[in-house]
């Protein structure tokens, strides 16, 4: 755990906002002393580092549960002609535990959907009337998503019970609904995120054109808990992620130990609230013109896709003789810089730099940016090179260069 890390986890117990603040389901009050002390059977789904957080809460809190299966995703080769091993991270924190049964979903969107849940949750399934169910899931089994990256089905969300069917999603809904919600919630420099236990719906189609109703669709249903938490303005995605994953798996077995005394509540949306999505990040997201973004925006970019997708921009550089070159870069450790912001560096956008501030120990390029602020670039990954460091890097493009500058696509 790093500086950063510690003051985010410091600070969240002084930030929480009712980490629970939901009513009491009256229709619940009159529950068995062995309907609310019964143990649990999980199936906890998900993928990634963000998951594994949120189990490791789970896994903890042995009064909760008494069988908990894993399902995630199977070896994959990756890259080009499949020369990486793509492993889940969760399948790892898995075989660590050693008390945890794992389970594998099929490498494809269409396989999966065709794909039976293990055992004991297959056994059960919801009629359209629960009611009618010949062979209805008991309240003890509770299927538990995070972060997952699949859409689970209508026919595989039957085998539990509606209220028994929960997400775990790092962001406080109705805002960032989508894949994305960390990432999306440091681009636009949110001051405050947070944590929810959701409900999980049926996944909603809309009409060609038509945007999906506020109360339907993904990340849309019920709340079960939620708590908010700072988000520094230096934060950075892998510790918004630790920070958000350990708070979302104590708030997940806060409600599986409440669940049979409180209810959830439907998300606070009206048909004129500005709902910030939070969709899939694509390539041209990491994209960086200087003509176009500000200092701040960059930054911002940096530390919530940088890890995911490096910010990639161009260098271009003139000959005396009046030719330019043009060559794809990519931006790693960057900072917003004050200090930068006299004559040393020329005005115009683009323009850069390569300095040594007094206080530190090595050369950083100073590029300048669309609001005339400045940001500092430490290392620099040519395309189709290693990473440099930024004394490196100028020595190799400057030479007998008139002009240097970074440039759009």
């Amino acid at each position: 755990m790093d500086e950063n890390e510690e003051r985010l986890g410091a600070r969240a117990g002084h930030h929480a906002t009712g980490s629970l603040g939901l009513r009491l389901e009256t229709t619940r009050r009159n529950a068995t002393h062995s309907e609310q002390t019964q143990k649990l059977k999980v199936l906890f789904m998900g993928r990634d580092e963000f998951s594994c957080l949120v189990l490791q809460e789970l896994h903890k809190a042995r009064d909760v549960w008494d069988e908990l299966v894993i399902a995630t995703n199977q070896d994959q080769r990756v890259g080009r002609r499949g020369g990486q091993l793509s492993v889940s991270p969760l399948k790892l924190m898995g075989e660590a535990l050693g008390d945890i049964r794992l389970e594998f979903i099929p490498p494809t969107k269409v396989e999966f959907k065709k794909w039976k849940l293990p055992t004991p949750f297959e056994s059960y399934a919801c009629a359209a009337d629960t009611a009618n169910s010949t062979n209805p899931p008991p309240q003890s089994h509770v299927l538990v998503t995070a972060s997952f990256g699949r859409i689970l089905t209508r026919k595989h969300l039957a085998h539990f019970q509606p209220t028994r069917r929960l997400n775990v999603h790092p962001s406080l809904l109705p805002q960032y609904r989508g894949p994305a919600p960390i990432q999306h919630a440091l681009l636009n420099g949110e001051s405050e995120t947070g944590v929810c236990v959701i409900e999980m719906l049926p996944s909603a189609k809309k009409a060609s054109g038509s945007p999906l109703p506020p109360k339907a669709g993904i990340d849309a249903g019920d709340i079960w808990a939620s708590k908010s938490l700072p988000q520094p303005g230096d934060a950075r995605f892998n510790q918004m992620r630790d920070v958000l994953g350990r708070e979302g798996g104590k708030l997940l077995v806060q409600v599986l130990r409440d669940m049979t005394k409180i209810a959830p509540v439907p998300q606070k949306v009206d048909e004129s609230s500005e709902i910030r999505p939070a969709p899939m990040i694509e390539l041209g997201d990491a994209h960086f013109d200087p003509k176009s973004f500000t200092a701040e925006e960059v930054y911002r970019r940096w530390r919530a896709i940088g890890h995911q997708r490096p910010i990639t921009t161009f260098v271009e550089v003139a000959s005396s003789d009046g030719s330019a070159t043009k060559r794809a870069v990519q931006l790693h450790d960057l900072q917003v810089r004050l200090d930068m912001l006299d004559d040393a560096l020329p005005l115009s956008p683009g323009s850069v730099i390569c300095a040594r501030p007094s206080n530190e120990p090595t050369k950083s390029l100073f590029i300048r940016c669309e609001d005339g602020g400045v940001i500092s670039v430490r290392d620099i990954k040519p395309e189709g090179k290693p990473i440099l460091d930024a004394r490196s890097f100028w020595n190799g493009v400057q030479g007998k260069h008139k002009e240097v500058r970074f440039v759009g696509v």
